[in-house]
């Protein structure tokens, strides 16, 4: 082998129509293309409307930047092998080290995102069970602490992808795989279950359980509509929050269950001759996490989505575009915090 872009042929598996790598092609090309777009939006929103600029959507932009380079993690991957398609585009040294790349960042890119997930959980229980110490408990300094380690824990947490993924060769097939004895990979695949699957969901469900407890007890001590109005507008960001969370989960858990399984019962999948299970766990599902989030701000959120209007409207005057701004303080936003600092910025006049 060698570092050759020519273009190659593998004779396809005995049975499977080309119409299996036209649609996992298709399919994944769609959901990179809506990927792109929408977390670009969702970036952008944040960035030009002053009153999203809140510490719950900081995360839902370091989530959205991740979900931002997922797209190119996968077809990184993609070119680098056969499964999904006969055609070889890259072989030798350059195959083995983008082989590397794609499995190394499409980890990162996924605990950089439950991370995130974990922190706008934590962000919110300060808020909403402890509001008279949030400011204290989650400053500043605290937020940017955690939006760092949110990248470099799984920096050097999946190392190990980078440095024991390379391309093999089965047949006809050329497949990125992680080369470890059976035993290490056994290991490795479980610790990275439990740290990077199992303790952050149950961390998860566990924090809104309190968060949604908290919301939905009579209050003795607050007073008045304001309050009970205050409480409504949390409850329905958390429920906004879930739904992302859910979402995220629902996505990655077949490839999760599918790696568990492969692990330990191998000869479930002996008849995954078009790889059909296989495409739809490693590639497909594992992609549409990295769409699903724009989608649901844009559609749920009343915030983001008159945000999203102005961001668009680019025959609006300024007057108009601040008129528009100032209601994203409304309810169903994802502005609304139990303390909040007012990030302002100097703007003409409107009568």
């Amino acid at each position: 082998m060698n570092n050759s872009t020519e273009v190659q042929f593998n004779p396809p598996l005995q049975g499977c129509s080309a119409m299996v790598s036209i649609m996992f092609t298709s399919t994944l090309s769609v959901i990179s293309i809506v990927a792109l777009i929408g977390n670009i939006l969702v970036v952008a929103t944040v960035v030009k409307t002053p009153s999203l600029r809140t510490s719950t959507n900081y995360y839902i932009v370091n989530m959205a930047v991740s979900d931002l380079l997922g797209p190119l993690f996968y077809w990184l991957l993609y070119v680098s092998e056969g499964m999904l398609t006969p055609t070889v585009f890259i072989s030798g040294t350059l195959a083995s080290t983008v082989c590397k790349l794609g499995m190394y960042l499409r980890a990162v890119s996924q605990i950089v995102s439950i991370l995130s997930l974990v922190f706008i959980a934590l962000d919110r229980f300060v808020a909403i069970v402890f509001p008279l110490k949030a400011m204290t408990i989650m400053n500043v300094k605290i937020r940017v602490i955690f939006l760092l380690l949110s990248w470099l824990i799984p920096f050097f947490f999946v190392l190990p992808y980078a440095l024991f993924a390379n391309i093999i060769k089965e047949g006809n097939q050329t497949f990125c795989r992680f080369m470890m004895s059976d035993e290490a990979l056994t290991i490795f695949n479980g610790v990275g279950i439990v740290l990077s699957y199992a303790c952050p969901l149950i961390a998860i469900i566990a924090l809104y359980s309190v968060i949604i407890r908290s919301l939905k007890k009579t209050p003795n001590l607050l007073r008045g509509k304001e309050d009970a109005k205050r409480r409504q507008q949390n409850l329905r960001i958390v429920k906004i929050l879930i739904s992302i969370v859910f979402a995220f989960f629902i996505c990655w858990t077949p490839l999760t269950v599918y790696s568990l399984l492969k692990t330990l019962y191998p000869s479930l999948f002996t008849e995954d001759k078009c790889f059909y299970i296989l495409g739809f766990t490693f590639y497909v599902f594992p992609s549409l996490s990295t769409a699903v989030n724009p989608i649901i701000l844009f559609v749920l959120s009343t915030n983001y989505n008159r945000a999203l209007k102005v961001l668009c409207s680019f025959d609006f005057s300024v007057c108009k575009r601040e008129s528009e701004e100032k209601q994203l303080g409304q309810p169903e936003s994802l502005a609304t915090e139990n303390v909040k600092v007012e990030l302002t910025e100097i703007k003409p006049h409107c009568p």
